[in-house]
C-alpha cells in the first residue's frame, strides 16, 4: 500500500514537472508584461467566460497563438491549461472558460499571446471565487444625480439573456442588458443584480453581476479645503516635532464615505515609525493631524499632501517643508507685505499708505489680475494703512470690507480667506509665529500659523451683516 502511494506521488510530481517544464521551454523569449492586473470576482457554482484582458490580444487571433496558465501559489510554479472542451477548465484561442466554479478556482491566470514568432505579451488576471454574495462583488458604479439606466457589468460582448433583481427581488419583464429607470429618486437606491445566461457547447451557464445604485444629492458640493493652502510653505527645523493640520469642509449632509488623510510622496502614512495620524469629525468638517515626531532631512525633501475623498472623487493639496531661517523684518519688508497683499486681491482698487522720509505718501494700484484665492471675488474693497508708530511697533493694520453674501456661508469662507492671507504673509516673511487678530462688533478671534482658527460671529441675520472686519497683523 505504501509503495502504491509513493508511486502515485511520483506520477503526480512528474505530471506537474512536465507541465512546468513545458511552460519554461517556451519561456526562452522574454515576454512584455503590462503593470496593470485585472481582478474578476465571481460566485461559486456559476461559470466564467474570460477573454484576454487586452483588446488587441482578444481580437487579433489570426496568425497568432495563445497559451494559458494558472499560477500555483503552493509551489510557486505554473500549470498549463489545455484546449480540450470536455475539460471543466479549458481555453479556445484568446478565451478561457472556467465552468461550474469552485472555491479552488481562486487564483492567478496568465495569458501568453504570441503575436510574432519571437515576440509575446503576458497578461495576468486574478480570479476570486465567493461562496455566497459579498459586498466585494459590487461593481464600481459612478454616482449620478438622476440616472436613467443601469448596465449589467458582466457578459459584455456575449450572446446572452438577462434577468434583473432589485435588493434580490425579481423585477418582472426586464430582459435587456440594461435596466431602464423611469423617474429615478431616492427610492431607486439599492443593490441591483443581473443574471446573464449564455451557452457553451450546447450547455447553458449563468453568471451574476451586482451594482449598488446611489443617487447623488443634487445640493451636495465638492469638499472645500480650509487648511492647508495648496503649495503653502511650513517652516520647521530638523530634529523638532511638527504637527501638520488638514481641515476639510464636506457640507452638512451625511457622508459615510468621506475621509481625510495625509500622504508622503504620494503614499499613505500608515503605521510608520515616527509618524502618527489622527482624524476627527465635527459637523461637516473633518480634520486630520499628522505628527512628525522628529523632522529629518528626508522630510524636508519629501512632498506632503492632504487627500480628501467623498463619495464621488478625491482632491489633494500639497505643502512644502522648509528649514527655518532667522531674519529681521525691516520697514522695507513691511512695504513688501503691503504690495503683496494688494497684488493678491482681484480687480478692486486699493490704497497703500506707506512711509518715506518721515512722511506719508499715497499711491493707487488698479486692476490687479492675479487672484490670491477663489474667495477674492467676494471682496469689495481693501485698505491697508501703516503709520510711523505702527511700523515702530512692528504692526501692520489692514481693513477688509467683505461682501455681505460672504457671511451666508457662516465662518467657512471667511475662515478660508483669512487662512490664505496668513499663509501668504507666512510664506513672505518665513515666520511661523505670525499672530492674526480679527475684530467684528467687539468680537475678537486670534490665530497663528500653527493653531487652527475659527472666526466667531455673528449677530443679526447673516445676509444683513455690513460691518467691516478690522484685521491686525502682529509680527513679534
Amino acid at each position: 500500500m505504501m509503495m502504491m502511494m509513493r508511486m502515485l506521488q511520483m506520477i503526480l510530481l512528474l505530471t506537474e514537472s512536465v507541465l512546468i517544464s513545458s511552460y519554461q521551454l517556451n519561456s526562452t523569449v522574454e515576454c512584455e508584461r503590462p503593470d496593470k492586473k485585472k481582478t474578476v470576482r465571481v460566485l461559486a457554482g456559476e461559470s466564467l467566460y474570460l477573454p484576454c484582458p487586452d483588446s488587441d490580444c482578444h481580437i487579433e487571433t489570426e496568425n497568432t497563438s495563445y497559451e494559458w496558465f494558472k499560477y500555483l501559489e503552493r509551489t510557486e510554479q505554473v500549470e498549463q491549461i489545455g484546449t480540450e472542451e470536455s475539460e471543466r477548465i479549458h481555453y479556445h484561442l484568446s478565451e478561457l472558460y472556467i465552468l461550474w466554479l469552485t472555491l479552488n478556482d481562486t487564483g492567478r491566470y496568465i495569458t501568453r499571446w504570441w503575436y510574432e514568432e519571437d515576440k509575446c505579451d503576458e497578461y495576468e488576471t486574478d480570479v476570486v471565487v465567493y461562496e455566497e454574495f459579498n459586498t466585494d462583488l459590487l461593481d464600481n458604479t459612478p454616482e449620478e444625480e438622476k440616472p436613467s439606466k443601469i448596465y449589467c457589468p458582466v457578459c459584455e460582448n456575449q450572446q446572452a439573456t438577462f434577468i434583473w433583481y432589485k435588493n434580490f427581488s425579481l423585477i418582472p419583464n426586464q430582459s435587456a442588458e440594461y435596466l431602464l429607470l423611469r423617474n429615478s429618486s431616492k427610492e431607486s437606491v439599492g443593490i441591483y443584480t443581473c443574471v446573464c445566461t449564455w451557452e457553451h457547447n450546447g450547455i447553458k451557464h449563468n453568471r451574476s453581476g451586482f451594482r449598488k445604485l446611489i443617487i447623488r444629492d443634487m445640493s451636495s458640493s465638492s469638499p472645500t479645503f480650509q487648511l492647508p493652502i495648496n503649495n503653502s510653505i511650513v517652516i520647521t527645523d530638523v530634529g523638532t516635532e511638527l504637527i501638520l493640520h488638514c481641515s476639510v469642509f464636506f457640507g452638512y449632509t451625511v457622508c459615510d464615505e468621506c475621509s481625510v488623510q495625509w500622504e508622503r510622496n504620494k503614499t499613505r502614512i500608515d503605521a510608520v515609525n515616527g509618524y502618527k495620524q489622527e482624524t476627527r469629525k465635527q459637523g461637516g468638517i473633518m480634520e486630520s493631524f499628522l505628527t512628525i515626531t522628529k523632522v529629518s532631512e528626508l522630510d524636508l525633501r519629501s512632498e506632503y499632501r492632504c487627500r480628501a475623498e467623498d463619495s464621488y472623487e478625491f482632491f489633494y493639496v500639497s505643502i512644502i517643508l522648509k528649514r527655518k531661517v532667522l531674519m529681521f523684518i525691516s520697514i522695507n519688508t513691511l512695504y513688501l507685505l503691503h504690495f503683496i497683499i494688494i497684488r493678491g486681491s482681484s480687480t478692486y482698487n486699493a490704497i497703500i499708505a506707506s512711509e518715506k522720509k518721515n512722511h506719508e505718501t499715497e499711491r493707487r494700484l488698479d486692476d490687479f489680475d492675479e487672484a490670491m484665492s477663489a474667495s477674492d471675488s467676494r471682496i469689495t474693497a481693501l485698505e491697508v494703512t501703516c503709520n510711523k508708530r505702527q511700523v515702530a511697533n512692528g504692526l501692520l493694520k489692514a481693513k477688509f470690507i467683505l461682501n455681505p453674501s460672504l457671511y451666508s456661508y457662516s465662518h467657512n469662507i471667511t475662515f478660508l480667506f483669512f487662512t490664505r492671507l496668513l499663509n501668504l504673509l507666512h510664506s513672505i516673511t518665513k515666520r511661523n509665529d505670525l499672530l492674526l487678530a480679527i475684530h467684528q462688533r467687539g468680537i475678537m478671534a486670534r490665530t497663528n500659523t500653527t493653531l487652527p482658527f475659527r472666526l466667531e460671529h455673528q449677530t443679526g441675520s447673516p445676509h444683513s451683516v455690513t460691518h467691516p472686519l478690522r484685521i491686525l497683523l502682529k509680527v513679534p
